[in-house]
């Protein structure tokens, strides 16, 4: 899935290319970083949360891990009970596609980096 993700974002030329780059390392995401985790280690997106928090001002809102995987979520779902947003409210979004593509690979890659895999595995 990264592969084709880094593919698809090297490639892209519709938006539609940068969307399925940000679906597909979302899923990569959401396999490795538990593995890391498990492992002992922490997900890049935990990282940045905490980073976040550390720098934020008296009175913030704290930040979460899942916040920084917000366009993936909101192609993946549609509301938010935490917020009290109904589906039906959620159904548009602006973004930079490509800035996010990006940093889903970005993140991607370097949770993968980071769990324990034996070499005859990895390429």
């Amino acid at each position: 899935m990264f592969e084709e993700a880094s593919r698809k974002f090297d490639a892209a030329s519709p938006d539609m290319d940068f969307i399925t780059s940000i679906q597909l390392s979302g899923a990569v995401v959401g396999i490795i970083a538990p593995l890391l985790e498990e492992q002992g280690g922490h997900p890049m997106h935990e990282i940045l949360a905490r980073i976040g928090n550390v720098i934020a001002d008296e009175g913030d809102d704290k930040q979460y891990p899942g916040m920084y995987r917000e366009t993936y979520n909101t192609m993946k779902h549609a509301g938010n009970k935490r917020k009290d947003v109904r589906p039906s409210e959620d159904l548009n979004f602006e973004t930079n596609l490509a800035l996010e593509a990006a940093r889903m690979i970005d993140v991607a890659k370097s949770d993968f980096k980071e769990i324990k895999v034996l070499q005859t595995i990895r390429r």
